[in-house]
């Protein structure tokens, strides 16, 4: 049976979701920077003060949209390391393809991460949407790191690999590619796509860490 606290945590939740439901349906159409709290309120029939019960700022809102964005992340990146039908060789590609494909599909998703870089913007955020974000990107790091380990123990990577390293250079290197899509499409600069680019990121990563392909047939 449902106590009174569990509904009215329920409820709260509920609200929440509305009011990030709401956000992320006028952010998409105006953009960050001509969004208001007020508009968002509007969209979702609920006053100003109610939403910033929730968010303590325009910045905090947004930031929480990435908690769905991890969510996602999480799924997927799961899904992944348990497929049967992939091979642990193939499985730090297919992370990463599905990286380059959420990027290109999810444009203001993209837009919300690279936020995360914004000088003072810890102090915008409330605690529970900081602490949500910060277990989000560890969620995704954790997954990181047990696929590059999957590739060491496959005979893929060489045994000194750090998983460590890799994955956080991994996740580095798709923020800096981010930031770099970004100044070529503003600059109307020619170049590679980003899924052509994120492709020739990790193979030059891979490259510095595989097995010779004598030693991967050794260990396999």
């Amino acid at each position: 049976m449902t106590t009174a606290q569990e509904r009215k945590q329920q409820e709260r939740l509920a609200r929440r979701r509305r009011i990030q439901r709401a956000a992320r349906e006028v952010f998409a159409e105006k953009g960050y920077a001509r969004t208001s709290i007020e508009q968002v309120a509007r969209q979702a029939s609920l006053s100003v003060g109610a939403i910033y019960l929730y968010f303590r700022s325009k910045e905090d809102l947004y930031v929480s949209l990435l908690e769905e964005t991890f969510e996602v992340f999480d799924s997927e990146l799961m899904q992944i390391r348990s497929r049967s039908d992939l091979p642990n060789t193939d499985r730090v590609q297919a992370a990463w393809l599905f990286f380059a494909q959420w990027a290109v599909s999810d444009l203001e998703g993209s837009r919300t991460l690279r936020l995360l870089s914004q000088p003072g913007l810890r102090k915008q955020l409330s605690d529970e949407v900081s602490e949500r974000t910060a277990r989000g990107i560890g969620r995704v790091r954790e997954h990181l790191v047990a696929l590059v380990d999957a590739g060491i123990e496959a005979g893929l990577y060489r045994p000194a690999t750090s998983p460590e390293a890799v994955a956080d250079l991994l996740w580095a290197l798709f923020l800096g590619l981010l930031q770099s899509n970004d100044a070529r499409i503003n600059l109307e600069l020619s170049g590679a796509s980003f899924t052509e680019a994120a492709r020739t990121a990790l193979a030059t990563v891979e490259g510095s860490i595989r097995q010779q392909p004598r030693v991967a047939a050794e260990a396999a």
